[in-house]
C-alpha cells in the first residue's frame, strides 16, 4: 500500500481587523458625545467609568467583574465611590450567562456602586461613541479566542484590563527587550505570567488556575481563571492612573494597533489574508481521489506544541 504523505499545512496569523476611521478617539466637546453621555449617564457626571461590552455567557466571567468591581469601589471614601461608574453592555438575562440584574441586586446596591446596564444594538458609530463615554474596558474572559471588544476600546483609545489568556494577551503586547514575544511550540501562552512587560495601554490580570475544556469544534482551549482580587487590583491601578494619563495610555494603544506591527485594522486584516490565499494558491496541490487508511496504525502525537512549559 502507498503511503502518502499530506503538503505540508499551511498557517498564517492574521489577527483581526476592523476600521479605525470609525473606531477613534474622539474630543470631549464633540456635540455627539456630549449627548450620548447624557443619555447614557441620565446628566450625571462621573469622574472614573469602567466598561464591559460582550454577550452574556459564561466564560466572559462578567459576575467576576462585577464582584471585582464592587472591590474595588469598597476601598474608596464614599464621595468618591459616587463619582465612579460600570457600564455593562449587554443582554441582562441570558440562559446561556446568568441573571446579571439579580447579580446587581445581591453586592451592588446602594449609590456608591453606580452599575449602568446597556442594552440597545449601537451601530458602529454609536459603539465608538459608548466606548469614548468611558475611560478602561474590562474582560476577564477565561477563556477567549481573540477578544473583538479589546481591539475596538484600543482603536478607541482607552486602556484594557484583561485576563491573560488566549488572544487576549496577544493585544496586550507581552515583550522581552521590548521586542514583542513570538508564541512557538516551546512556549504556546503567557497564562503563567513568565513575562510582565507589556504595552502601557494595559492592565494585565494573571490567572490563578489553568484547566482544559473543549467543545467538538474546538477539541481543547486553555480555560484561564483570574480571581477578582486581582482584578480589583487592577482597576484601582487604573483609577489611581487617573482620566489623562489613561488617556495617554489608550492613545499609546491605538499608536500600536495602527502599526505594522500589530496592524489590528480592516486594511491589514485585508492584505494580510489576500497574501496567504496568493500563497496557497502558489504552493497548492490536489490531492489524491482516494486514500487508504491503515486502521491499525497508530498516529503520530498530533499535540505541536508542549502542555508542560
Amino acid at each position: 500500500m502507498k503511503k502518502n504523505k499530506p503538503n505540508p499545512i499551511l498557517l498564517k496569523y492574521i489577527p483581526h481587523g476592523l476600521n479605525h476611521e470609525i473606531m477613534k478617539p474622539l474630543d470631549e466637546k464633540d456635540p455627539n458625545l456630549v449627548q450620548f453621555k447624557k443619555n447614557i449617564f441620565k446628566n450625571k457626571e462621573y469622574d472614573f467609568v469602567l466598561f464591559f461590552n460582550s454577550r452574556n455567557i459564561r466564560r466572559k466571567q462578567i459576575p467576576d467583574a462585577m464582584l471585582a468591581y464592587r472591590l474595588f469601589i469598597d476601598q474608596l471614601p464614599i464621595e468618591q465611590a459616587k463619582k465612579c461608574a460600570f457600564i455593562l453592555h449587554t443582554e441582562i438575562v441570558s440562559e446561556h450567562g446568568t441573571d446579571l440584574e439579580a447579580v446587581r441586586e445581591l453586592f451592588l446596591t446602594g449609590d456608591q456602586y453606580n452599575v449602568i446596564f446597556s442594552t440597545d444594538r449601537y451601530n458602529t458609530a454609536e459603539m465608538n461613541l459608548l466606548y469614548n463615554c468611558t475611560d478602561v474596558q474590562i474582560l476577564l474572559a477565561s477563556n477567549e479566542g481573540w477578544g473583538l471588544s479589546l481591539t475596538e476600546a484600543i482603536l478607541s483609545g482607552r486602556p484594557i484590563i484583561a485576563n491573560v489568556t488566549g488572544g487576549m494577551q496577544d493585544q496586550m503586547r507581552f515583550s522581552k527587550n521590548n521586542k514583542w514575544i513570538n508564541f512557538d511550540a516551546d512556549f504556546p501562552s503567557n497564562h503563567n505570567g513568565t513575562i510582565k512587560e507589556c504595552g502601557e495601554w494595559a492592565f494585565p490580570v494573571f490567572p490563578t488556575s489553568r484547566s482544559l475544556v473543549g467543545s467538538p469544534v474546538t477539541p481543547y482551549i486553555w480555560d484561564d481563571r483570574c480571581t477578582a482580587e486581582d482584578a480589583a487590583v487592577q482597576i484601582m491601578n487604573a483609577y489611581k492612573a487617573g482620566r489623562e494619563e489613561l488617556r495617554r495610555k489608550g492613545l499609546k494603544g491605538r499608536e500600536w494597533a495602527i502599526s505594522e506591527e500589530a496592524g489590528f485594522t480592516g486594511e491589514h486584516q485585508g492584505k494580510r489574508v489576500m497574501e496567504a490565499f496568493d500563497e496557497l494558491f502558489a504552493t497548492w496541490k490536489p490531492r489524491e481521489k482516494y486514500e487508504l487508511i491503515n486502521c491499525n496504525e497508530i498516529k503520530e502525537n498530533i499535540v505541536n506544541h508542549k502542555l508542560i512549559y
